[in-house]
């Protein structure tokens, strides 16, 4: 017996294809090129049309401006518009919309945004051999890697409900205070877990931290004077490095971009000053999108370290629990 339904689905999604792949050929994707294989590889060295698209997207999900995007690209207006147009055109779904002449994600644009990014990263990794951060299984992620000097790390998204059942008491009144104040950084909801806050702006392609709370996972696992010190600058700036980095901000596009909330565990290697031997470290971590009083996006981090962590493949023996008093458990 014919399942119609299904015939119907398959019907849909042929049609869909069709139009996509006459949208790639409209736009270059697949037309043979001009010149021989030879001279392509030679003397061509842009990248495909294909990622030329991808690179606009995820450029204008970052910085929600046509103006910044075009001038960190180095290509027109219309490129950008045209690059978008397509990609909308392919994925069958608005991506952005203009509101006060500025670009805001849909939900279907943040969700895009998390897989374009990562086969930008991917194929930027495999090309100058940095290592790869690998991501599984649709919406909730899962990284990990393993830096220069062998020391592993692991990160798992998890949904936010697992908030009410066995996140540390701070990550709770942080969402509780967050969902209070609407967004806004400076309303009075937040003063409550304002000192266990970390705040960075998004500087072009880097994060700039912009406040320390004197309480936070940050300032007493790095000390008071590195707290002071690194405010105005990147957080690839901090003692554990730039490659650090990378693996901890991976998150970090979609929630500022979005303006939502992301629940992930980790656990690894992490130094308590710079040059100096890394401890084992395990962690929960809530991204908050929130609003400056001027209405420019920031991202709000909240961390508390906890043995409580769910990484599926994680060693026991690789990354040990920490000591009781480098926990952050306790109610506030």
């Amino acid at each position: 017996m014919y399942n119609y339904g299904t015939i119907l689905f398959q019907t849909q999604e042929e049609d869909r294809y069709t139009r996509a792949t006459e949208a790639l050929r409209e736009n270059s994707i697949l037309k043979p090129p001009a010149t021989s294989y030879h001279r392509a590889v030679s003397d061509d060295p842009q990248p495909s049309t294909l990622f030329e698209i991808l690179r606009s997207f995820t450029t204008l999900a970052r910085t929600l401006n046509l103006s910044e995007t075009v001038e960190h690209l180095g290509v027109t207006r219309q490129t950008v518009r045209r690059h978008i147009n397509t990609l909308q055109e392919i994925k069958g779904t608005k991506l952005f919309v203009l509101r006060n002449r500025r670009y805001l994600l849909t939900d279907a644009g943040a969700r895009c945004y998390q897989d374009a990014a990562a086969i930008l990263d991917q194929t930027d990794a495999w090309l100058h051999n940095r290592p790869c951060f690998a991501r599984h299984d649709g919406r909730l992620e899962q990284i990990s890697y393993t830096n220069e000097n062998g020391h592993k790390f692991h990160a798992q998204q998890h949904h936010l409900g697992r908030l009410w059942q066995d996140a540390p008491a701070l990550l709770r009144r942080s969402f509780e205070a967050w969902a209070d104040a609407e967004l806004q950084l400076e309303h009075p909801a937040m003063e409550r877990i304002r000192s266990y806050r970390l705040v960075y702006r998004r500087l072009q392609d880097s994060w700039l931290c912009v406040e320390i709370g004197e309480s936070s996972s940050y300032a007493t696992w790095l000390g008071w004077e590195w707290a002071k010190s690194a405010v105005g600058r990147f957080s690839k700036d901090d003692p554990a490095g730039s490659e650090f980095d990378r693996f901890m901000s991976q998150a970090y596009h979609g929630v500022f971009a979005a303006g939502g909330a992301r629940l992930d565990h980790i656990a690894g290697m992490i130094p308590r000053a710079r040059n100096s031997e890394p401890l084992p470290v395990r962690f929960q971590r809530l991204l908050l999108g929130c609003r400056f009083p001027d209405g420019e996006p920031a991202l709000a981090l909240f961390v508390a370290r906890t043995n409580t962590v769910e990484i599926a493949g994680l060693d026991p023996d690789e990354i040990p629990q920490m000591p009781p008093e480098f926990l952050m458990e306790e109610d506030i």
